[in-house]
């Protein structure tokens, strides 16, 4: 009895002396990295987990704030949406992420404070899944078509003005006829007289 006595006090003691043992240090919410680019500016990322959001802050050589990048990331640590601002701190664009089916990003465009789009960053991935190395398009925004962000309403079940037109076999309108010229001011001194 003696020896079911003496197990049973180890076993109940041994979940304490296991909480008595200093517990190891919880994994930082906040992450941090310094990025040095060659021309000796530099980027200053941090990563605040407990929040999801994504801080980038670039230096010029001299130590200068150029510009911030603020973005909102999702569940997976992504990015979704930011705000890009100047060195001042005035805000200069907005972008958003647009992600597949697979929930991996599929495209990231940037937009001035006009709405147009500037700049366009295209992933890609390999029939493996492995992403290739993206692409940059930039736009010029002062020419046309220019893409702007669009607002779609679904709650209608009506098809858009030129498409509901052709569904029914009615012909688009035609445009009002021109006005006639006036004559010139020879032609009304010499020109034949309308009687």
């Amino acid at each position: 009895m003696k020896s079911c006595s003496a197990i049973f006090v180890l076993l109940w003691l041994a979940p304490a002396a296991v909480s008595a043992q200093p517990a190891a240090p919880p994994s930082s919410p906040i992450v941090a990295k310094s990025t040095y680019h060659p021309d000796n500016s530099h980027s200053e990322t941090i990563l605040d987990k407990s929040t999801n959001e994504l801080t980038e802050a670039t230096y010029s050589a001299a130590g200068a704030l150029i510009s911030k990048k603020h973005y909102l990331l999702n569940e997976r640590g992504l990015p979704t949406q930011g705000h890009i601002y100047d060195g001042r701190g005035n805000l200069v664009a907005r972008s958003q992420v647009y992600f597949d089916e697979y929930g991996r990003a599929k495209e990231m465009r940037s937009f001035n404070l006009h709405g147009q789009c500037y700049q366009q960053v295209i992933y890609e991935y390999g029939t493996d899944g492995k992403p290739r190395q993206p692409k940059v398009v930039n736009v010029d925004p002062r020419a046309a078509p220019s893409i702007k962000p669009g607002v779609i309403d679904f709650t209608q079940g009506t098809a858009p003005p030129g498409i509901a037109m052709q569904q029914q076999g009615a012909q688009p309108a035609q445009p009002a006829p021109e006005p006639p010229k006036k004559k010139g001011f020879f032609s009304r001194l010499f020109g034949k007289k309308n009687k």
